[in-house]
């Protein structure tokens, strides 16, 4: 478990690829692992009673399976498997994210948008008098542009609120616009190392967003804290410390605090892996998809104006320029998919959908009271939130390299078939590898590719998984 939560994506990247082979990296994460260990344990304990509970009456010794004897209305055998794809999806994230080796190019790419241009962000950041200045001159622009085009209104509207409404739109554009930086600095000099011709919208858009995701991450384990203590501590710790078993025995009572405080533990450990997983697939689509929607976008103005002989070998620069990029670009996503992503999201899905379909199951099928079903909805949204938007980004990333084949025959036809034919072939090829190559695109192993067509080929392999565990609700319910 990481305790910097407030930076958290930023600190915890830094923490994976920086302090990757120390003596305290390999302890923590290891104490992590023995601690899934012990609950997937428990979890199959748990199994037991519901396989045959006279030859396996935990209940009489044990107070957490007690309690689901006491529950099993709600915390059936489904339930219980539930749980255990859960650890299962706890070892995953684990094992991805701590577990592997930092070195290759998908770790690299990811310290390079989180951490690396954060640190070159405020190592180009401008002097305070500059950023006033700055602010100034534009909340004077606006202030301006107002009483011009809209004169009836600037005198009908009080003063302090006209001001206070300049004041909210002027902090939100200083951060889109980078008021706060020497933007000659920060786009010429402090380069990103992966991503060194990175426009500076995009670059902007990737501070923003580690920004934005650790403000959200940091509200969402207090919440999470919060959550648990009420729902899961007070109220199911209680009720467990009423037992006969556990208040006879101090050695129980004992045993019960500390696994609420391991249950608290594993649990912020699986939600900092769906964390991980969200914003680092979130922040690789900014570097790529921005990246990407520039290059299209100048490949498009390329088409529009080349017509005298300068224009021609200004041209020519900006389609080697734009085919070399896109080459490497591909490149990133293959072999990163390859050596890091392909296999775990495999994995992930093969676990997940299970996971979301008893859930659902659950919800509909089981009489639970409104705190239980709170809990469930809860757990569901973060569940899919955090398998679903990462997904739809990676998907749009695949829509956007493929995007350039639509201009390409346009660009073909401007280019001399004579003084022109090593690009000619060039683009060539790259159109052969869009229109009939394999996909550019995050797979899920041996599932298919994380593209529009790949999710919706999930979707409906969902939709068979929900009627199909479905019918093992009903047939558990008729009997």
């Amino acid at each position: 478990m990481l305790f910097k939560i407030k930076t958290f994506l930023y600190d915890a990247i830094k923490h994976i690829v920086d302090d990757n082979g120390t003596v305290q990296y390999r302890l923590l994460h290891n104490i992590d692992v023995s601690l899934y260990v012990y609950w997937l344990i428990r979890g199959l304990m748990f199994s037991l009673i519901f396989i045959d509970p006279e030859r396996f009456p935990l209940y009489r010794y044990d107070y957490i399976s007690l309690y689901i004897w006491n529950h099993q209305k709600i915390l059936n055998k489904f339930f219980v498997l539930i749980v255990i794809l859960f650890i299962f999806t706890g070892f995953l994230g684990i094992r991805t994210f701590f577990f592997n080796n930092v070195d290759e190019l998908s770790f690299r790419l990811l310290y390079d948008c989180i951490v690396y241009n954060t640190d070159q962000y405020y190592k180009s950041r401008d002097t305070d008098e500059n950023i006033a200045m700055k602010l100034s001159q534009r909340f004077e622009d606006y202030q301006q542009r107002f009483a011009r085009n809209h004169r009836l209104l600037s005198k009908i509207i009080p003063p302090f609120l006209v001001n206070r409404l300049f004041r909210i739109r002027v902090c939100i554009d200083s951060w889109l616009q980078m008021d706060r930086v020497d933007k000659d600095l920060f786009e010429n000099q402090n380069k990103m190392r992966l991503f060194p011709n990175a426009p500076l919208k995009g670059r902007n858009y990737i501070l923003l967003f580690v920004l934005i995701m650790d403000f959200c991450n940091y509200c969402l384990h207090i919440f999470i804290m919060l959550t648990i203590l009420i729902s899961g501590v007070i109220v199911i710790y209680f009720q467990i410390s009423q037992f006969d078993i556990v208040q006879n025995s101090f050695v129980l009572k004992l045993c019960l605090m500390i696994e609420v405080i391991l249950f608290t533990h594993n649990t912020f450990v699986m939600l900092q892996c769906a964390m991980l997983l969200s914003g680092t697939m979130l922040a690789s689509f900014n570097a790529y998809y921005n990246q990407l929607a520039y290059m299209n976008q100048n490949f498009k103005k390329i088409i529009k104006n080349s017509k005298t002989n300068q224009r021609q070998i200004n041209m020519l620069k900006e389609l080697r320029f734009i085919n070399n990029e896109h080459n490497t670009l591909s490149y990133y996503i293959i072999y990163s998919d390859k050596s890091t992503w392909s296999q775990a999201l495999y994995y992930y899905a093969l676990v997940s959908l299970p996971i979301n379909v008893l859930f659902m199951c659950e919800l509909i099928f089981e009489d639970m009271p409104a705190q239980t079903q709170f809990v469930f909805i809860l757990i569901s949204l973060i569940h899919a939130i955090s398998g679903l938007l990462p997904f739809m980004t990676t998907a749009h990333v695949s829509s956007a390299f493929h995007k350039i084949k639509d201009y390409i025959p346009a660009m073909q036809l401007q280019l001399n078939r004579s003084t022109h034919l090593r690009m000619k072939l060039k683009y060539d090829d790259l159109y052969e590898r869009l229109m009939s190559g394999k996909k550019i695109a995050f797979t899920f192993g041996y599932l298919g590719n994380l593209t529009y067509r790949g999710l919706f080929e999930a979707f409906l392999g969902y939709i068979a998984a929900f009627f199909m565990i479905m019918g093992f609700y009903l047939r558990e319910h008729s009997t």
